[in-house]
This record gives structure tokens, C-alpha cells and sequence, in this order.
């Protein structure tokens, strides 16, 4: 009906010589005033619970505390030779400007660069800003006797972008393909050479490179991954008459969906696993002031806009698991007798947890008492 106290200190109390007391406005948690008749008062003393976070899953993106839970990359751009710009889509849907390396780290203070709702298009190249992809024929900015080049050879062009000595980088998928390959031109429209990607890999769609070498960036997609990669031409050999390219991989960041995440081997996984219990018990410490030393209690785990928290299984909130907001699911997984795991989801990242010291919880029994 009501939770008097959450995680509260001594002095939430009032301290007598023999007891700490605290009162009842007979309300609900809803506000409501309660009917008259008998209650029940209980607790538990969770001081000594340790929670401590363990790691990330499906998301490369997030390594500790301080990362951006990037749900999807929309689009990014070569803002200068030292860094990128993503628009990224966050946990809970905000948008926003997340500065990167040309080494794929993200900027310590990414979360000053603004908000994705600022115009895009600012901070891509006025040179960029001329090359377009549209009605499936690619348009460049470079002129040749005064007019526009373009290649009618491409069968089917997703993305392009200017690299080094004004050469020209490509995304285009060919007839009859699902996936695409990028291409790299001359200036003039002068096939170079090509990078194939596995039909089992993620599919390029947009492209990004370096103007001063042979650098490129992708971002791919498949129904399961999304994938940015920074790549670097190693050398171009001639095989059968045709070029074959060596490449370099700089940096690969994943984002690979996992609605329904199962757990195997105390690990989240994608499919296979299995489905942990809702609650489990927790043989508690013994109370001294009455004779309860085999006294256990069911535990589970809950969210809501302010973060993850433990739980008795009939709801009565223990301890702040995290703080972290836009949870869809949290669960928990034992981990031996006197500790749990605790996977939590926000659509972006899974985060591990680990909660000890539960055989140190105490229970206590306020007793019964009428209502007026």
C-alpha cells in the first residue's frame, strides 16, 4: 500500500534509546486515505548490498558510464581531416551530434555538441553539398568544359563522396543484388577499383573519405547489424586483368539488434538462450532480536522512468540497481547463493550488473496496528 522509506539513512528516522520510529498519514502511495481497520508494518535492512557493473553487450559504442547508448546512426559526415560528426538516434528517441576521431573515439564531450535538431547539412562541406545522388544517376560537382560529370554506366548509385586528388568514392548496388559494393573514379569517370562486400556482411550505405589518402568510411546495414567502419587502402594488385584491392581495417563499431535476448553460460545472447526466472530466493542474515535464522525472501527486479531497481517479489522496492533511463526490460540471472546478475535493456545496449551481499539483508516486523 505505501513505502514509508526507500533506501533511507538513520536520520529519516526518529532515533529513540531502544528503536528508530517513523510515522503513517494513513495515505497510500496513490495519495489516497486508507479505510480504517488493521495493518501490517515490515522491512528489510539492505545496507550492506553491493552493486556493480560488469559490462555491455550489442553495442560497440558503449564501453563505460560516459558513452552515448546510440540506437542507430542516421547519417555522419568528414566534418574536418581530424574528426567525424554522427547523427545518431539515442535510447528513448533523441537525436543527437556525437563528434568522432578519424580512430573511431567518440569525443569525451559529445553530449556538448548539441542536439541533432540543428541542421545537418551545416556541417557537411559546401564541396560535398554539389554531389549528389539523385534518380539513380550520380551528379559531381566537378566540372569538365563547364558541365556537370556523370556516369551513366552505374546501374543503381546509394551514396558517394570525394576523396583523395578528386577522385570519386561510390556505393552502388548492382543489378540483380541485395547488397552493394563501393567503387572509387577518377575525376573524369575513370573506373579504379572496388571493394566487394561478403553477401553475409552487413551491405554499405553511405560512404565517407579522406581527402589526403586512400580512407575511407562506411556505414553498413542489415536487418540485424548496423556497422561503421573506417578502412584504408593497403595496395591495388592486377589479377586476371582485373584490379584486386588489399584493405586495412581501422576501427569496426557494431550496433546488433536483440529484442528478446535470452541467457546462456550467465551471458545475454541473441538466440539460444534461455529465460531466466522472475524471482528467486535469498536465504537472509538472521535478526537478532527474534529467532528467524533460516528466514529467506523471494527477490526480483523492476524499472521505471527513473532506472532498474531490486525488489521483493509482492513489489516492495530495495535497492538502486542503476539510474539509467528508457528502460523496455530488466531481468535477472543467479549467480550462486548469495549474489544475482541483473541484464537490463534500453533498446540500445544491454548493461550487466552484479548484486552481492544478499545474505547479509535483514529482515524486521514492525507488528500490526489499527487504523482510526
Amino acid at each position: 500500500m505505501r513505502v514509508l522509506h526507500r533506501e533511507a539513512e538513520l536520520d529519516d528516522f526518529q532515533i529513540g534509546e531502544d528503536a528508530l520510529s517513523t510515522t503513517w498519514d494513513g495515505r497510500n502511495d496513490e495519495g489516497q486515505e486508507s479505510p480504517t481497520g488493521k495493518y501490517h508494518a515490515r522491512g528489510f535492512v539492505v545496507a550492506d548490498i553491493e552493486v556493480e557493473g560488469v559490462s555491455f553487450f550489442f553495442n560497440d559504442w558503449v564501453t563505460d558510464d560516459r558513452s552515448p547508448h546510440i540506437k542507430a546512426i542516421e547519417n555522419f559526415v568528414r566534418n574536418t581531416e581530424q574528426s567525424l560528426v554522427l547523427l545518431a538516434r539515442l535510447a528513448g528517441g533523441e537525436a543527437a551530434l556525437i563528434p568522432l576521431s578519424l580512430e573511431g573515439r567518440v569525443a569525451d564531450d559529445w553530449e556538448e555538441a548539441g542536439s541533432g535538431e540543428v541542421d545537418f547539412a551545416d556541417l557537411i562541406s559546401p564541396n560535398r553539398r554539389n554531389l549528389r545522388v539523385e534518380g539513380g544517376k550520380l551528379t559531381l560537382a566537378v566540372l569538365d568544359d563547364g558541365k556537370p560529370v556523370s556516369w551513366p554506366e552505374l546501374v543503381a548509385p546509394r551514396d558517394a563522396d570525394y576523396g583523395r586528388a578528386e577522385t570519386v568514392w561510390v556505393v552502388e548496388q548492382a543489378a540483380g543484388e541485395t547488397t552493394a559494393e563501393v567503387k572509387q573514379f577518377s575525376s573524369k569517370g575513370e573506373f579504379l577499383r572496388r571493394l566487394s562486400i561478403p553477401p553475409d556482411e552487413p551491405s554499405p550505405r553511405l560512404i565517407r573519405a579522406s581527402a589526403t589518402d586512400d580512407k575511407i568510411f562506411l556505414l553498413e546495414e542489415s536487418p540485424s547489424i548496423q556497422r561503421l567502419r573506417q578502412l584504408t587502402l593497403i595496395e591495388t594488385k592486377n589479377e586476371a586483368g582485373k584490379p584486386v584491392s588489399d584493405w586495412k581495417v581501422g576501427f569496426e563499431k557494431k550496433i546488433v539488434a536483440h529484442k528478446d535476448f535470452g541467457i546462456e553460460g550467465a551471458k545475454p545472447v541473441i538466440t539460444g538462450g534461455k529465460m531466466p526466472p522472475e524471482k528467486v530466493a535469498i536465504k537472509l542474515g538472521p535478526n537478532p532480536l527474534v529467532n528467524d535464522a533460516k528466514a529467506s525472501v523471494e527477490v526480483s527486479v523492476g524499472h521505471d522512468e527513473s532506472g532498474s531497481f531490486l525488489k521483493t517479489a509482492d513489489g516492495l522496492p530495495l535497492q538502486t540497481i542503476s539510474e539509467t533511463p528508457n528502460l523496455i526490460r530488466v531481468i535477472l540471472s543467479p549467480h550462486g547463493e548469495k549474489s544475482i546478475d541483473v541484464f537490463q535493456d534500453d533498446d540500445a545496449v544491454v548493461e550487466q550488473f552484479r548484486i552481492s551481499g544478499l545474505d547479509q539483508m535483514m529482515a524486521f516486523d514492525c507488528g500490526a496496528f489499527d487504523l482510526n
